[in-house]
C-alpha cells in the first residue's frame, strides 16, 4: 500500500502538470492569470469532491463515508482541531510560496523539465533530516546529492546557457517552501485525534488549498497584468474541463501523498514519488505528437536533448541511490510488569516505521529504517530504551527481504 500510494502520487503529479502545460499553450494567456484562475477552479472542485464523499453508506454492515476508501481517516468534510489545524495553515502558507514560483516557471519551459525541478525538495529534507539529527552526511548521501543538483542543473540548460533566474527561483522559494510544506504535511497527518484516528488527508487537502490559495492570490495581485479579469473571462469557458482535469489529478497526487507521508519518512516518499521525472519525457512527446506545441517547446538540438536527458538521468540516479542506502532493521522490546501500553511512545520516536504488540515472551517489534546502522544504534536505540518500562530491546538487521 505504501509503494502504491508513493508512485501513485507521482504519476497523478505528471498528469496534473501535463494538464496544466496544455492549458497555457493552447490559450493565449499570462501564466499567473491562468496560475489564479486554475487555483481557484481547483479549490472548488475539490470541495465538491470531498463533499461527495462525505456521502454516507452501508459497508460491511457499517455507516461509512464513499472517502473511507480514499482514507481510512476521513469521515466527512469538517474543521480540524486547532493543533492540527494551525499545522495545516503553515503548510498553506508555504505551499501558496511554491505554487507562485511554479507558475513563474510554467510558461518558460516544458513539462519534461519542469517534474525534475521539484525533486530538489529532497536535497533540503534530507539536510533537515541530518541537522536535527546532528549528524554528520555519509558519502553516498553526499554523491546522491551532488549528483541531484547537477542533473537539476543539466535540464535548466538554454540554447544560450543557464537560465540563471529560474535556477534561482528552483533553488529558492520554490523547493525551500515545498520542504517546510511536506515537514507540516507529515507532521499533521501522524497526529492522533483520538486512539486509532489521525487526521485525513481529504480534510487536510481542502483546508491547506484555502489557505494556499489565500496567500498566493495576495502574492499575485499586484504582480498580474491590467485586463487580468478579462483574460480569465475569457478563458473560463475554454480551459474548464482542462482546468477541472488538472485540479482532480493534483488532488489525488496529493491525497496519496499525504497517506504515504503518514507511513513513511519524508526522503523515501519524495524518492518513490520521483517516477514524475521518468513521465517527464514521454508525457511531453506523446502529447505534442497530438497537439503540436501543446505540451511545451521541446526545440531540436540534439546537444541540448543530450543534456536534459543526462540531467533526468542524474536525478534520478540521485534518488535510487538514496533510497537503496536505506537499512531495514527490527528491533525486539520486552518491556517490565505491569507497564502500559508503549505503543504511541515506541511509534514517536524518529525513525520508527511501524510498531506491533505481540503475545508471547516478546512484548513489541519494530521496524526501523535509517541510512546506516551507527545511526540506527545512536540516534533510534537510544531513544528506544530511555522509554520509561522498556527492560531489553533485541536489534536483527534485515538483510534481504523478498515480496
Amino acid at each position: 500500500m505504501f509503494y502504491t500510494l508513493a508512485i501513485g502520487s507521482g504519476v497523478m503529479r505528471a498528469l496534473s502538470v501535463v494538464f496544466d502545460f496544455l492549458a497555457i499553450n493552447v490559450v493565449s494567456i499570462n501564466t499567473l492569470v491562468f496560475g489564479f484562475l486554475s487555483q481557484w477552479v481547483s479549490f472548488l472542485t475539490t470541495i465538491i469532491i470531498v463533499a461527495v464523499v462525505s456521502i454516507r453508506r452501508i459497508s460491511d454492515g457499517r455507516r461509512q463515508s464513499i472517502g473511507y476508501s480514499l482514507d481510512p481517516d476521513f469521515d466527512r468534510l469538517r474543521l480540524l482541531p486547532r493543533k492540527p489545524m494551525t499545522y495545516v495553515i503553515i503548510a498553506g502558507f508555504f505551499a501558496g510560496i511554491s505554487t507562485l514560483s511554479y507558475y513563474f516557471l510554467v510558461g518558460s519551459t516544458d513539462a519534461s523539465s519542469m517534474l525534475p525541478y521539484g525533486q530538489l525538495v529532497i536535497i533540503y529534507l534530507l539536510m533537515g533530516d541530518l541537522m536535527a539529527e546532528k549528524d554528520s552526511p555519509t558519502v553516498i548521501e553526499i554523491q546522491s546529492l551532488m549528483s541531484i543538483l547537477f542533473g537539476v542543473l543539466l535540464i535548466g540548460t538554454t540554447p544560450i546557457g543557464f537560465d540563471f533566474v529560474a535556477l534561482l527561483i528552483v533553488l529558492g522559494p520554490m523547493n525551500l517552501s515545498s520542504a517546510m510544506l511536506t515537514y507540516y504535511q507529515r507532521k499533521t497527518k501522524r497526529y492522533e485525534i483520538r486512539p486509532g484516528l489521525r487526521v485525513d488527508a481529504l480534510n487536510m487537502r481542502v483546508w491547506s488549498l484555502l489557505v494556499l490559495n489565500s496567500v498566493m492570490s495576495l502574492l499575485m495581485l499586484p504582480m498580474m497584468p491590467a485586463n487580468a479579469w478579462q483574460m480569465m473571462a475569457e478563458s473560463v469557458i475554454p480551459l474548464f474541463w482542462i482546468m477541472v482535469g488538472s485540479s482532480v489529478t493534483a488532488f489525488l497526487s496529493i491525497v496519496m501523498y499525504i497517506r504515504a507521508l503518514g507511513k513513511g519518512s519524508m526522503a523515501v516518499v519524495n524518492s518513490l514519488s520521483a517516477i514524475s521525472v521518468v513521465l517527464g519525457i514521454p508525457a511531453t512527446l506523446i502529447g505534442n505528437l497530438f497537439i503540436p506545441g501543446g505540451f511545451g517547446d521541446l526545440g531540436s538540438d540534439p546537444f541540448l536533448w543530450t543534456l536534459k536527458i543526462l540531467g533526468i538521468m542524474l536525478v534520478m540516479i540521485g534518488i535510487v541511490a538514496l533510497q537503496a542506502t536505506d537499512i531495514r532493521s527490527l528491533v525486539l522490546v520486552k518491556v517490565k510488569p505491569m507497564t502500559r501500553d508503549l505503543l504511541p511512545d515506541l511509534y514517536d520516536i524518529k525513525g520508527v516505521e511501524k510498531v506491533a504488540a505481540l503475545a508471547g515472551g516478546i512484548d513489541y517489534i519494530l521496524t526501523i529504517k535509517s541510512r546506516n546502522l551507527a545511526k540506527t544504534r545512536t540516534m533510534i536505540l537510544n531513544k528506544v530504551q530511555k522509554v520509561p518500562g522498556i527492560d531489553r530491546i533485541e536489534t536483527l538487521v534485515v538483510i534481504r527481504e523478498y515480496r
